[in-house]
């Protein structure tokens, strides 16, 4: 099988391929989490227009569910939690006196560090015409590790060592450095890690309650509503714990006479501003469904019927319901009645609203389907009709059975 290998071939070793050039500016992790939702954006916009005169309730819904899903994700894998960012002249190596002008660029996220490191050689040094673009990603996902940088070490530590034998910058190792050391009251490494660690399981406890939102817009607005708040709930506290946990003192790093100082980035305040619309939009849909819960159910897609119980209730019944709520209404075979004038005898099917929170609904008895009454008759078997008149009756004191109505024969 030698010679298949060497067909063609004028020299006697193997291929040899350039290296595979990559964009280390570009985050991969963000890159993959953009095509996904952003293809998922592109279904629904080619769908909605099939909706008709629903598509922009629907256009509206897939907005804000592939929005919340698309921040979950990101401010979960984001790399800027914290930035921070200097223009000075700093050592480019060990043993070297010339120094460089470097624009030095730190991102912190729940899982890693990302240093960046641009710069140029002063004249008539051996760095003039170097090229100087470094950008290096120090995980620490999740183990703190023993002391030192042996097997048993944590990630950050090991991969400290690893930097060091590579032969990385001076700016780079002096940041991760300063990031590795555990003790002497200088923790910044781990308080990182251990801030990071409880806002990535916080975070991805809201994706399943993302999709449970999702799955009840489609059944039960006041479900939807609950999860969503739960989202909005879960990522302030993610951005709560970052406030607090994360260090004890900022943290600083000084290069000659310039000093690092971080602030919150881009996908701190993703979270923070997800979460509060997550807030206002579970609170909207708590109000709809409480005040208006057939608008919001028509909004939504939802079956209207769904949402209530269908019942038998006497006028007599009614009164237990003052106590509770002052204004309600009942209306009866199409006609609205105040319960004043509503006879005692008279018996009505009624539609109630499904929820624990009776009093704070626009009207506590909705409105019922038709009732029926009923006549005595001697001659031949009952007719059973709906029919719109006046109010149900049950003549010769029976008040125990509701009949329907039977119109008389001529």
């Amino acid at each position: 099988m030698s010679w298949l290998f060497q067909y063609g071939r004028s020299e006697k070793f193997p291929t040899i391929y350039e290296s595979k050039k990559t964009w280390v500016t570009i985050d991969y992790d963000e890159v993959i989490i953009f095509f996904i939702f952003s293809t998922l954006a592109i279904i629904f916009l080619s769908i909605v227009p099939g909706y008709g005169k629903r598509s922009l309730h629907v256009g509206i819904k897939a907005f804000f569910s592939i929005s919340i899903g698309f921040s979950l994700f990101l401010v979960n894998y984001g790399q800027e939690w914290e930035v921070g960012q200097i223009e000075t002249s700093t050592p480019y190596r060990a043993g070297e006196k010339s120094e460089i002008q470097a624009q030095i660029k730190i991102k912190i996220g729940l899982r890693s560090i990302n240093i960046t490191l641009k710069g140029f050689g002063e004249r008539g040094t051996p760095l003039e015409k170097e090229i100087i673009n470094y950008n290096e990603r120090f995980s620490w996902t999740w183990d703190q590790g023993t002391f030192g940088f042996g097997p048993s070490a944590g990630l950050l530590q090991r991969s400290l060592r690893e930097a060091q034998r590579k032969g990385l910058p001076i700016p780079i190792i002096w940041i991760v450095d300063l990031l590795s050391i555990d003790g002497e009251g200088i923790r910044f490494g781990r308080y990182y890690r251990t801030t990071g660690w409880y806002c990535h399981i916080l975070l991805w406890a809201a994706v399943p309650a993302w999709i449970l939102a999702n799955i009840f817009l489609q059944s039960v607005g006041r479900y939807a509503a609950y999860f969503t708040g739960l989202i909005g709930i879960l990522e302030i506290t993610s951005c709560i714990i970052w406030m607090n946990v994360r260090n004890p003192n900022p943290l600083a790093i000084h290069f000659n006479d310039k000093l690092i100082e971080m602030h919150y980035g881009p996908t701190f305040w993703l979270a923070a501003t997800t979460g509060i619309l997550c807030l206002l939009l579970s609170l909207i849909l708590l109000i709809l469904d409480l005040r208006h819960p057939n608008l919001l159910a028509i909004f939504l897609g939802i079956d209207i019927l769904n949402q209530y119980d269908e019942f038998l209730i006497r006028a007599t019944e009614l009164d237990h319901t003052k106590d509770k709520c002052k204004k309600y209404e009942t209306i009866e075979l199409g006609k609205k009645k105040s319960d004043e004038n509503l006879e005692s005898d008279a018996a009505v099917i009624l539609l109630k609203r499904r929820t624990a929170i009776k009093c704070a609904q626009k009207d506590f008895l909705r409105k019922p389907t038709l009732s029926m009454t009923f006549h005595n008759i001697d001659n031949e078997r009952p007719e059973y009709v709906n029919q719109y008149g006046p109010g149900p009756s049950f003549p010769d004191g029976k008040k125990d059975v509701l009949r329907p109505q039977i119109p008389k024969r001529k």
